[in-house]
Parts: C-alpha cells; sequence; structure tokens
C-alpha cells in the first residue's frame, strides 16, 4: 500500500487548529499565575510599590519606588520568578522633598486630617490604621502624599504613629514631624490626659524621633476657682491649680502656714487662672493664717475673704495686705469679723468717746452736762455732715479739768480718717482708725498732739491703707526772676523737707516755692534722683526739670556747648540705676546773654532795697523812692532790651479786687521809671493778684513776701 503525503499534510490541519484553540484556552491562565507569583516575589522582598503586567510570559513593571535602588530590585526579583521570559522595568521614584514634614490635626469635634510627606503606600496604610483604631468615631481624610526624603522610613513610620497615638489623648491638637523632630501641641480634655501626653512625649518616644517643641495646654476652666478653708484643727485646699509645679508650691507654702492642722488637698490642675493669679493666693493663705478661722474663695477674678479676727487690729490689718498687696486686677470682698472690745472698762475713771464706723458716728461715755452733752452732739454733728451721730452720753459730774480740749483735739482728727475712735479716758486721749491718705496718716499724730498740748495724754495709732504710689512726677522750675519752684509728688513729709533744703543749699539767697504734696511712697531712689536734678538746674540760667516715675526731662538756656554737654554728661551717669534723661537744653546767644545779666542786676537791686505802697493802694512809699532810683539807672544801662513789670498781692481780699489791684501797682512802679527817665517804649506791665504766690499766705510774713514786684527782661 502506498502512502500519499498530501493526505498526511490534510491531517495536520485540524492538529494544528486544535493546539492552537487550546493554546488560546490556558494563555489567560497562566498569564495570571505568573503575575500573581511575581506580586508574592515582590511582596516577600518588602516591594509592594511595583505592579506586574503580565503578557505571555513578559513581565512588565510599573509604580514609583521609594528609593533609587528600588526599580532595579523589582526587576531582579521578577526575572527570578520561574516562567517569566523577560522583565521590563517601567517603574520609576517617587518625588524627592528637601524638607520632609508631616501631620496630624484633630479638631475635636470628630475631624481628623493627615497631611504632607510619606515614604510608600505601606507607611500610608499603615498610619491609616492606625489613625482608625487611635480615633475610631473620627471621619479621617488623607491628603499624604508619597515623597522622598533623608529619613530613615522605619524610625518615622515609628514617629508618626506614636504621634497619632498621643495626638488621641488631646481634646483637640495637633502633630507634626520635621524629618525625625516632632512637634505637639494642642489641649488636654483633661488633667490626666494632660500629664500623659507630656510622660509619652518625653518617656516614650520612639529611638531617634526628638521633641522640637511640647505645647500641650492643660482644659480651660471657666469660671477658675479655688478655695481653702481653716477650721477647727483642719485646713483643707481645693480646686484649680494652673500647672503641677504652681500646684505644688501651693501646698508646700500652705503646710508650712498651717502646719501643726490636718492637712487636705484636693486640687486638681486647669488652664484659665488669671493674671497674676498665684501671687493673689499666696498672699491669701498667709492672710488667712492671721485669722482664728476662714475662707478664701476665688472665683476668676472675684475674690471672696471671710474669717474671725482675735481683734480689730488684726482684722485690719489683714485688710490691708490684701488691699496692697493683691493685684490690682482682683476684686476683694471681705468679710473678716473680730470681737468687739469693752471700750470703757471698769475702772476707766471719767470717760468718753467718739466712734466713726465708717457709716454712722457713735458719741459714748460721759458729759458733764446736758449744755455740754448738747455742744458735744453738735459739733460732731458739724465734723461728719453726711454721718448718722447716735448720741450714747449720759451726764455725770467729774470731768478732768481741760476736758473740752481734749475732746475738741480727737474730734478734729478723727474726722478726716475713713473710720475709726477717739476715746477720752481722765487726761489720757486715745486714736486709732485708719486712712487710704498717706499724708492725712503721717500728719495726725503731731495735729493731735499739738491740739491737745499740754492737757492731756495722747496717743495716736493710724493705719494707712492706701496703696503705695511708684510713679511719682514732680517738678522744679527756675525763674528768670531767680525764684525756684517744687511742684508735684513727694513721697512723704521728710522727704519734702529734704529736698526743700537741698535746694536752698544749692540756690542760696534765691526765693524756694514750695508746692509739693505728699502721695505717700518709698523716698529711695526718689531722693536720689531730685538732688541730681536739682543740682543739674543750678548750672542753666532758666528752665525746669522734670521727674515722671524713672524718666528725667531738662530744658533751659545754657550759656555754653560745654555747660550743656556737662549737664547731659553728669544725668547719663549720676542718676540712680533704671532712670533715664532726655533734654532739649539750648544754648544762649550773645544777646539772651546779656539780657541775662540786667535781670540779674534788675532783681539783685529790688532784692536789696524797698517798693512800698500804701495799705490796699497803688500809691509808692516815700521808702521806695532811692531803690526805684537805682533800678532806673541799672534800667538805663541796658537800653537794648525790654522790661515787663509784673504784680503780685497776698491773698487777702476777693481776686477781682487782687487782680485790679496788681495791675495798678506795676503801672505805677512802670511811670515813675518813665518818670526819671526809662523810655515807654521800653516797658510793659502785667497784674498777676494773687496766684502766685512764693510764701504761705497763712501767716503775716508769707502774705508779706506775695506783695511784691518783679522785673523780667527780654530780648526785643
Amino acid at each position: 500500500m502506498r502512502c500519499n503525503p498530501s493526505y498526511w499534510l490534510l491531517g495536520l490541519v485540524p492538529i494544528a487548529a486544535l493546539s492552537w484553540v487550546a493554546v488560546q484556552f490556558q494563555h489567560e491562565d497562566i498569564e495570571n499565575d505568573l503575575a500573581r507569583r511575581t506580586a508574592e516575589a515582590l511582596k516577600r522582598a518588602g516591594l509592594t510599590w511595583a505592579t506586574p503586567h503580565v503578557v505571555g510570559r513578559d513581565v512588565v513593571l510599573t509604580g514609583k519606588a521609594p528609593e533609587e535602588r528600588g526599580p532595579m530590585l523589582a526587576a531582579g526579583y521578577a526575572r527570578n520568578v520561574w516562567g517569566v521570559r523577560v522583565a521590563y522595568n517601567r517603574s520609576g521614584l517617587i518625588e524627592r522633598v528637601a524638607n520632609y514634614r508631616w501631620s496630624a490635626a484633630s479638631d475635636g469635634s470628630g475631624r481628623l486630617r493627615l497631611t504632607g510627606d510619606v515614604p510608600s503606600e505601606h507607611a500610608r496604610r499603615s498610619l491609616l490604621d492606625t489613625a482608625k483604631t487611635a480615633f475610631p468615631s473620627a471621619t479621617v481624610t488623607d491628603g499624604m502624599r508619597l515623597a522622598r526624603g533623608s529619613v530613615d522610613p522605619d524610625a518615622w513610620l515609628a514617629g508618626a504613629e506614636f504621634s497619632l497615638k498621643t495626638l488621641s489623648g488631646l481634646k483637640r491638637g495637633e502633630a507634626e514631624l520635621a524629618a525625625l523632630d516632632l512637634s505637639m501641641r494642642g489641649e488636654a480634655a483633661t488633667s490626666e490626659a494632660y500629664r500623659q501626653a507630656r510622660a509619652a512625649l518625653e518617656k516614650k518616644r520612639p529611638a531617634r524621633v526628638g521633641l522640637a517643641e511640647e505645647r500641650i495646654a492643660l482644659p480651660m476652666v471657666r469660671p477658675y476657682v479655688w478655695n481653702a478653708r481653716k477650721g477647727g484643727d483642719g485646713f483643707v485646699i481645693e480646686g484649680y491649680a494652673p500647672g503641677d509645679d504652681a500646684r505644688d508650691r501651693l501646698v508646700a507654702r500652705a503646710r508650712s502656714l498651717f502646719g501643726k492642722m490636718s492637712f487636705s488637698d484636693r486640687t486638681d490642675i486647669a488652664d484659665g487662672a488669671p493674671d497674676g493669679w498665684e501671687k493673689a493666693v499666696v498672699i491669701a493663705l498667709e492672710q488667712l493664717a492671721q485669722l482664728k478661722s476662714g475662707d478664701v474663695a476665688f472665683s476668676g477674678r472675684d475674690l471672696t475673704f471671710s474669717g474671725e479676727a482675735a481683734d480689730e487690729q488684726v482684722a485690719a490689718a489683714v485688710r490691708r495686705s490684701l488691699k496692697l498687696d493683691v493685684p490690682q486686677n482682683f476684686k476683694i470682698v471681705d468679710r473678716i469679723r473680730y470681737p468687739k472690745p469693752d471700750l470703757f472698762p471698769a475702772g476707766s475713771g471719767y470717760v468718753m468717746g467718739v466712734v466713726n464706723t465708717g457709716t454712722s458716728v457713735d458719741v459714748i461715755g460721759m458729759t458733764p452736762s446736758e449744755a455740754a452733752r448738747a455742744a458735744l452732739v453738735d459739733a460732731v454733728k458739724a465734723r461728719f455732715p453726711a454721718r448718722t451721730v447716735n448720741d450714747k452720753t449720759q451726764v455725770a459730774p467729774g470731768a478732768p479739768e481741760g476736758w473740752q480740749q481734749c475732746v475738741v483735739a480727737g474730734l478734729a482728727s478723727l474726722s478726716r480718717l475713713t473710720k475709726g475712735k477717739s476715746l477720752l479716758s481722765d487726761r489720757k486721749l486715745e486714736l486709732s482708725g485708719e486712712t487710704d491718705d498717706y499724708a492725712t496718716s503721717q500728719s495726725v499724730p503731731g495735729d493731735v498732739k499739738a491740739a491737745a498740748g499740754q492737757t492731756c495724754e495722747t496717743t495716736v495709732n493710724v493705719a494707712f491703707t492706701g496703696k503705695m504710689k511708684t510713679d511719682l512726677s514732680w517738678k522744679a522750675t527756675r525763674a528768670p526772676n531767680g525764684m525756684i519752684t517744687l511742684e508735684g509728688d513727694a513721697p512723704d513729709d521728710p522727704s519734702r523737707v529734704h529736698v526743700i533744703e537741698t535746694a536752698q543749699q544749692i540756690y542760696p539767697g534765691e526765693s524756694i516755692t514750695d508746692q509739693m504734696k505728699i502721695v505717700g511712697a518709698a523716698p529711695e531712689p526718689w531722693l536720689s534722683a531730685t538732688r541730681v536734678a536739682l543740682g543739674q538746674l543750678a548750672r542753666l540760667r532758666r528752665g525746669d526739670v522734670s521727674i515722671s516715675a524713672k524718666d528725667v526731662m531738662i530744658e533751659g538756656a545754657a550759656e555754653s556747648d560745654r555747660v550743656a554737654n556737662e549737664i547731659r554728661s553728669v544725668l547719663s551717669t549720676d542718676l540712680p540705676p533704671g532712670y533715664k534723661a532726655r533734654d532739649a537744653i539750648t544754648v544762649m546767644t550773645a544777646d539772651e546773654k546779656a539780657a541775662d545779666s540786667c535781670q540779674t542786676l534788675m532783681r539783685q537791686t529790688s532784692a536789696k532795697g524797698t517798693i512800698n505802697f500804701e495799705r490796699a493802694k497803688a500809691d509808692l512809699t516815700a521808702d521806695s523812692t532811692q531803690t526805684l532810683r537805682d533800678l532806673v539807672e541799672v534800667a538805663n544801662e541796658c537800653p537794648a532790651f525790654s522790661i515787663e513789670i509784673e504784680g503780685h498781692t497776698d491773698a487777702e481780699g476777693t481776686d477781682e479786687r487782687n487782680q485790679r489791684l496788681s495791675d495798678r501797682r506795676a503801672r505805677a512802679v512802670a511811670d515813675f521809671l518813665i518818670q526819671n527817665g526809662v523810655s515807654a517804649l521800653r516797658l510793659s506791665t502785667i497784674g498777676y493778684g494773687a496766684t502766685r504766690p512764693i510764701a504761705d499766705n497763712a501767716t503775716e510774713a508769707g502774705r508779706a513776701k506775695n506783695r511784691r514786684i518783679e522785673f523780667n527782661v527780654k530780648v526785643n
């Protein structure tokens, strides 16, 4: 039998067709198998960023690698998969950033936002899983992007996951990683959460993660309350303190003040304390220790202080300390009680008293007659016109000699106090009380003693309850006529006297006018500053120097640049520490110096002689003639300058009358000068009445000094 080759060829066709069909049916399974095994190999190698695409037995890799050797490693692992013929690497690298930053922000309302750079998809997924676990009820927004940076991915991921877990303990906040430096900001939900977050940041941070910033706030409390209670043998504090350190300091201070009492601390920590809170609490504790029992209650800036003091003196001292030492932004309500003493114990003798409670006045004790009783009550009503006066006296014989003078001496000063009492027992007068006027607290003891004279023995105890000033305002003026005027605040009477004496030493022969008022302040370094200021003012021909708080300003005319510079140098080196000096010193021209010399001659001439007028008139007396003729000669020796003639009177009479009289007297002097050869064109007059005294109008000697004529020489 012969074989026909064409039949064989015809038989191969269906075989080929069947083979092609078989291959087509298995092709997809083969590609899927290669893709699966390649992906598993990449995953085992930690290269999950790479995605394999299989065509036949060829693998194409895509994706972005987080490190430069990543694409090469992925291609190598793909080629080693059994069945892969060729691996094509079409992957790239994720973007590189110079400042690698990542952050997580929780707004406290159930939203968490993740933003910034992450090193890989694996890190992204890990962070999202951690966020969902740490914030189970929050809506998480993913705003992260893949980026390369010079960070260790493992250390970085540990730091980011730690940040999320720590952030979950805050009410609201933000965590930020700058490379491997962590910053944490926010508000804790509770004091315990605050402590835990800070402890974690300090002690539990992952290795290599640094702490750049920690700004976690305690939970905010409104109103901010704190209380202390002293009673029996026990002492309790409760409420809030602005931190563990502040709480520990307050507890330590309380234990030192109340060490023998059983102690209970029920305070917690929270934010929201007003400015000066700790200082106010310490002062309140110190004053509470002075009471037998009591309570301190802070609510925001309101302080309520209540309790029982041993006596009135203790109560007054506590009130004064609270008022002066507690920061001024706190409003204080005090409810301090104390037992009322028996004003006149048995055996006190002939006694009477006037008690000013601050709202009413009680007149108590004995009076020698009904007439004396009525006169006393009327005198008290006159001294306290706005107060209710309660007459609790009784008529009794036996009043000591001078009784009335002593009563009046105590009553006169008692009316100047905020509250107090004046008690007379036989010939012993005791005055006590308080005032917020420092000058009054200083002057009352002397005033009482002077008013009582030798009639009775006086004891005075006046407490100053005001606030000592620290920003005194003071000024010294040197006028062209040689008069030195001191005005403004003085710390106390000894300081005022010292400044006057200093001015008299620096300006011998010149008239010193004191218009200072006592305000209550520390004498130093104010006294040292005024000494330097007065000394430098003396080097000016005219001008003034002022001190406001610790700012010194001097202005006026110096005779040369050298003098002006020397004044500036002294002020820059000799003033007490903390004081700063400014100046507006000008240098006199030749004409100004000449006018100043003429001014000095006019002043010296008038000071040596006499310029008098008939009483209450503008008629010059005969003894004024020689002085006025001497002034004519001086005026004519200075023909280039004009002269202003000032008239001054004392304070007797009405202001209108004094003004007219001073005008007429100045005009009378000008008329004499004109009649004796001084050009009328050079003269002008002005009357000041009693508005510019240089001495005390309460004395005859002072009034005589105030009745005067002064001359001012001016450059035309």
